[in-house]
């Protein structure tokens, strides 16, 4: 499986330097597409498909399951709209922001590619908004009560006990 998902990754780097724009549909769909100017059109063309072992291992796990996976794995998770690189929303932004001035590998996952994540992870966590921050396994709270907790402290302790817990 591995094996796939590598080759997958090379094919994907080879064709973002070959191609000047491109772009990748959200979530787990079986295909990159790119985009190519001819002329005055644009045409859209399938460049590479996901092998369709990947795409049904990625959609075997109810979207709980996968949830309590992420969570299982990553000391600090943060489920957000966006990227940590690239945020789309303003409380995403604000959580990264946060976690970024501790100095720690965090992981996040963005809810916009995947909507079983984004409509799970309000039952998994009985929060009803995201951004949704997870340190050690336990749900901590959205942007506002992370800014709370930066203010007064008891996140920061949360992050070093996470960064024990790294090494």
């Amino acid at each position: 499986m591995m094996r796939g998902i590598a080759f997958f990754c090379v094919m994907v780097a080879i064709t973002i330097q070959r191609t000047s724009s491109f772009v990748v549909s959200p979530g787990l769909t079986p295909s990159i597409n790119i985009l190519r100017k001819t002329g005055k059109s644009t045409k859209v063309e399938t460049l590479l498909k996901m092998s369709d072992e990947f795409s049904q291992f990625a959609q075997q796990l109810p979207a709980r399951e996968r949830i309590q996976e992420l969570v299982d794995d990553h000391p600090v998770l943060l489920f957000m709209k966006g990227s940590k690189i690239f945020p789309q929303c303003g409380f995403s932004n604000t959580a990264t922001q946060i976690l970024q001035s501790y100095n720690i590998d965090f992981h996040t996952v963005d809810v916009l590619a995947d909507e079983a994540i984004r409509s799970g992870i309000k039952d998994f966590s009985q929060w009803p908004t995201i951004p949704q921050l997870y340190v050690c396994g336990e749900f901590v709270g959205g942007s506002d009560i992370m800014i709370e907790m930066y203010q007064n402290g008891e996140l920061g302790v949360m992050i070093e006990k996470a960064k024990a817990d790294m090494m």
